[in-house]
This record gives structure tokens, C-alpha cells and sequence, in this order.
């Protein structure tokens, strides 16, 4: 199964090893974690750190109101028409699907669907305002995909008979005791809630009537039998990276002397604010000696370094220009003496104040971390310097292999060669078979894998030397390896292939719905207008 890695963005470390990676990966913009900072324990804090009276601000009034509105979508929505006036009295429409609305009202299938989100989402670490845009959102495209299911039930005529109704009840485990059904707990219900009960099952029944037809149509074996065959089938690659670490020292050199402002480096400490207000307030009272930048960094920074007292260590000076929204600012850390606070400074959504730990020093242009820095900033931000020397190496690296093999040439230029096992042509991203994403080890032959390239992969000859093919600040030289049949993923395909064929239908249906021309989605607009309250 594929993984998911979970990417957190920082600036740029002196010691950081990023070969490879992508321009934002290498800025370390500061990763922000508001959500974590509860409006109230955020107040409490500032008080405490900063000696100060409370003050009311904007941000604490719609922090506030968002709250208001998380206990109205958690647990008071039966009350949200009064709340949102008499304009929704008859419900909030968010949408259309055919002739039909997509509406909120008190006791429909949406007003459930928001309740039973609103259940999951309770204890959520999630942003407040996040907490509540997934509950409606969530709640609406249910809704959507049951309004549209339950047209296709009435246009086949699909109604929920009273026997069945009666069934699925008694089956439902609304009124069960000892998990079997009980009739005193039935009798002994309100009248209000078996009536809720009923109706909620009546107007389903039809859905999953329609959804487990869907999910149970059978393919034919000779399909079966296609498509375990294309799972089956598959080619293996070997294939060399030329990157940018292969660039000359001496030329890395060169760059850095003649920028040499870029590769200063630093050891900084950081405190990031939502306002400016906040962090002349901060500073003033780092200043004066109320608090330590240390203190104040790990009670009201809403940054990711506030958990290590605002800490961020060693950076070159080009690491941390993309944390200034007037990067001339910047300037400012590169005179700035030890222990030094300078800021505040604007950046992206915040403002910053910066502690010097250890002022800035031109660099040894002539040792391993510097040349790597300067690799790395050329291949993310002057990629035009470093990719004309990376093709002509890989020009030359191909015609030895070529002539010698993918191995001698591996080790001629001291470089790793990269085994890929058999992969199947899987161009539509189908889900019955494996891909590059699955079997290619670093990645970078799946993100190289274009509809274009793809092709050549798959109808070269076995055991060719295709010509190099770049791949982000990479370029990449494969060779095809031999086809092979994999009989265990053909017998695996054939035997579940009813059943995943099943999910497929149930999903390729809910795409056809979502993107039909009589849906009408106006839920973004609704939810910022009505229920957040803002204008568009």
C-alpha cells in the first residue's frame, strides 16, 4: 500500500541535506499551528508572559464568533434558523440537483448528516474554522450524492415498501436490547423519536437499494481475465541519477564568491505573531526586561520552533529571505550583533521578531557544507546555470553506457544505480494494478513517468539505453530491463476482481453524479455568506 509522508516546511538549515528536493522544501517558510492555540489559553498566556492588561482585539472577536458557531453546528444547529434570521426560516439552500434543492433544513437527511459530522469532529485537533468547513462540507456532498442516488431510485421506480421499512428497523439496532430487537424498548420510545427513526430509514432505502445493485453487478470472466493479464505484465528498469551534487566544487565556489551575501550564515531564534500590534508589544516588553525572547517564543509564537523556546539553529542567509514579505529587510540580520533582537518584520499571514544568537560570518567557500548549500540554492533558484552542465554530463555518462553498459558507467562516474522491479504499464492510474509510485524506490522515476515518457518506457526494446530524460533539477538515464509475467498478481486479480470491480462501479458512479450538468454547486459561496457570516 502506498505511503503518506506527512511534509513539514522549515528555513532553510546551514546542515541541512535536501539534494533533490523542491524549491518550497528548501525555503523553510514557517509552519504555522494556530489551531493548536485555543483563543482563551492564548490570552491567559500573553497576560501571564507579557504582565499586561487584557486587551480585546478583531482577531479575539472572530475567534469568538467561530466558536459561537462551532457550538451551533456541534450542538444547537435544531436552533441555526433563528440564529441565521428569517431569510433561511425554511432552510438554507446550497445548491441544486435537477429540479431538486440541495437544502439544510431542521430533520432532513442534511441536518443529520451535520449532526452525525459534527459527532466525529468533536475532541478534533483541527483549526476551528477547518472543524467547521469539513463538518458542512462533508455533510453536503452526502447530502448531494443521496439526493442524486434517490432521483435515479423514483426515475427506476425503487419506493421503500412498509415491509421493508418494518425490516430494516427492527434490523437497524435503534431499539435493540441484549443486541437482538426489543419491543418494550420500541413501545417505550417517544412517539417524536420513532417517527425520526422511520423516516430516516424510509427515505434511505431506496439510496442503498440503488448503491448495492451498483456495487453487486458482475463483471464477465473474459474482463476478469483482461485485466488480471495487464496487472500481470510488466517491465523491469535500471536507471542512474546525474544531480546536482554532481556539479563542479570549483564552480560552486565560484558562484559563492561572487554572491557571497547569499551563503553568510547565522544562528537565529524566531517569534511569530498574527499582528503587528502583537509583536511591538512583545518586543517592548523583551526590551525592558519583563520577559526573555525565550519565555515569550514559547508562550505566544504561533510558530512550529515555539516548542523549542523559538529556536531555530544555523541557516544561510539566503535560507530565510522567503520568511520576509520585503525581502530588503532581510538586510537587517546581517548587522545585527549577538543576541540582538531586530523586527518586527512582515511576513506571509504574520510578523516576526528575530533573536541573533550568533551574528552572521562570511563562510569557508571551500568547505563541504557551503559547496552543498551553493548546489542546492542553484539548483532551486538559478536552475539555469546548473541544468546546462547536468545534460551535457548526462550526454556523456549515456554514451558510455552505451557503449560499455548502465553498470560500468555507474561506476565510472561513482554513481548509484537504481533497481526497479517489474511494473506494469498502468498509464490510467488504474487501480487493479501497480505503478512507478509503488515500485521505484526514490520516486524519481515516477515523477519523470509522463504520458510521453511512459510510452518509450513501455515500447523500447528490452535492455535499451534510452537517451536522458529530466526529472525536476535531475536528469535521469534508464535502461529498459526484460518483460516478466507476475502469475501470482494474475491469480490475486482474478480472484477479487468482483469485488473490487464493485467499489469501482459504486465510485465511477458518484464521479458521473458530482460532475453532471444539472448539479449546481453554490456551497462555497453559501457557507462563507451564511454560515461564517462573510462577504464575497
Amino acid at each position: 500500500m502506498r505511503k503518506l509522508y506527512g511534509r513539514k516546511r522549515f528555513i532553510m538549515s546551514a546542515n541541512d541535506n535536501t539534494n533533490g528536493k523542491k524549491p518550497e522544501e528548501e525555503a523553510k517558510a514557517l509552519s504555522f499551528e494556530k489551531g493548536k492555540k485555543k483563543a482563551a489559553a492564548a490570552a491567559e498566556k500573553k497576560q501571564s508572559a507579557l504582565k499586561q492588561g487584557p486587551r480585546v482585539t478583531i482577531g479575539w472577536i472572530l475567534g469568538i464568533i467561530i466558536l459561537v458557531l462551532i457550538a451551533i453546528s456541534f450542538v444547537l444547529a435544531p436552533a441555526i434558523d433563528a440564529f441565521l434570521g428569517k431569510r433561511s426560516s425554511s432552510g438554507i439552500v446550497f445548491g441544486q440537483y435537477g429540479k431538486e434543492e440541495i437544502k439544510y433544513a431542521y430533520g432532513n437527511f442534511f441536518y443529520d448528516q451535520v449532526q452525525n459530522y459534527a459527532d466525529e469532529y468533536k475532541g478534533s485537533q483541527l483549526d476551528q474554522t477547518q472543524a467547521l468547513f469539513q463538518i458542512w462540507k462533508s455533510a453536503y456532498d452526502s447530502t448531494v450524492l443521496h439526493t442524486a442516488v434517490s432521483q435515479l431510485a423514483t426515475k427506476a421506480g425503487i419506493i421503500a415498501t412498509d415491509k421493508a421499512v418494518n425490516r430494516a428497523i427492527i434490523e437497524s439496532g435503534a431499539y435493540h436490547k441484549d443486541g437482538k430487537f426489543d419491543v418494550q424498548t420500541y413501545q417505550k420510545a417517544s412517539v417524536e423519536r420513532r417517527s425520526s427513526i422511520e423516516q430516516s430509514i424510509r427515505r434511505s432505502l431506496p439510496y442503498q437499494m440503488v448503491l448495492s445493485d451498483v456495487q453487486s453487478v458482475l463483471s464477465s470472466s473474459a474482463e476478469a481475465q483482461y485485466i488480471a493479464d495487464m496487472a500481470a505484465s510488466g517491465r523491469t528498469f535500471n536507471y542512474l541519477v546525474i544531480n546536482p551534487n554532481l556539479y563542479p566544487d570549483e564552480l560552486a565556489s565560484q558562484f559563492a564568491l561572487e554572491n557571497k551575501q547569499l551563503f553568510y550564515n547565522m544562528d537565529l531564534s524566531i517569534i511569530s505573531v498574527a499582528t503587528l500590534e502583537e509583536a511591538q508589544e512583545i518586543q517592548q516588553s523583551i526590551a525592558s526586561g519583563s520577559t526573555s525572547f525565550e519565555d515569550a517564543a514559547a508562550s505566544l509564537s504561533l510558530d512550529s520552533f515555539s516548542s523549542e523556546e523559538g529556536r531555530v539553529g544555523e541557516l544561510f542567509y539566503y535560507g530565510v529571505l522567503s520568511n520576509f514579505k520585503n525581502p530588503d529587510e532581510a538586510l537587517a540580520l546581517l548587522t545585527a550583533k549577538n543576541n540582538e533582537v531586530v523586527g518586527p518584520f512582515e511576513a506571509e499571514g504574520s510578523f516576526a521578531l528575530y533573536q541573533i544568537n550568533r551574528a552572521a560570518v562570511e563562510p569557508d567557500y571551500a568547505s563541504a557544507a557551503t559547496l552543498s548549500a551553493v548546489k542546492r540554492y542553484l539548483a532551486n533558484s538559478e536552475p539555469a546555470i546548473i541544468e546546462s552542465y547536468l545534460a551535457e554530463l548526462a550526454q556523456d555518462i549515456s554514451a558510455l553506457a552505451r557503449a560499455d553498459g548502465l553498470l560500468q558507467a555507474a561506476l565510472a562516474y561513482d554513481l548509484e544505480l537504481v533497481e526497479v522491479p517489474a511494473t506494469p504499464f498502468n498509464l490510467g492510474q488504474s487501480a487493479y494494478m501497480s505503478d512507478f509510485s509503488y515500485t521505484d524506490s526514490t520516486g524519481l522515476l515516477a515523477s519523470a513517468a509522463t504520458e510521453d515518457t511512459a510510452r518509450i518506457l513501455f515500447t523500447e526494446q528490452p535492455n535499451t539505453v534510452l537517451d536522458p530524460i529530466k526529472a525536476d533539477v535531475n536528469f535521469l538515464l534508464i535502461e529498459t530491463g526484460e518483460d516478466v509475467k507476475d502469475e501470482g498478481m494474475a491469480s490475486y486479480i482474478s480472484m477479487f476482481y468482483n469485488y473490487y470491480s464493485g467499489d469501482q462501479n459504486q465510485q465511477d458512479l458518484s464521479q458521473a453524479l458530482y460532475t453532471s450538468d444539472v448539479f449546481e454547486d453554490n456551497f462555497f459561496t453559501t457557507f462563507l455568506t451564511v454560515i461564517l457570516g462573510e462577504s464575497v
